[in-house]
């Protein structure tokens, strides 16, 4: 045997006693839930997030509410006039 195959036997060995490279997931895997577990309470960091996310919701359906409780009046008092 030559040298140069006796190296790469052993290289090819070296390489295949290494640990195998366990793949990550991006997606954490769910963890099993039983039904007896109480459900679990949101930190006040997610719920920070949470509130800073949809902070001007509160405002446009306080509007929207206003536009159509408007149009509404507006179709009532259109039904009596032009009955």
């Amino acid at each position: 045997m030559t040298k140069r195959l006796r190296r790469r036997r052993a290289k090819r060995k070296a390489h295949s006693k290494l640990p195998a490279v366990k793949e990550v997931s991006q997606y954490p895997q769910p963890l099993p839930v039983s039904s007896k577990e109480a459900p679990v309470a949101k930190s006040a960091v997610a719920v920070v997030e949470q509130a800073e996310h949809y902070r001007y919701v509160v405002s446009d359906l306080r509007r929207t509410a206003v536009i159509a409780g408007a149009l509404f009046v507006i179709l009532i008092v259109l039904y009596f006039l032009l009955r």
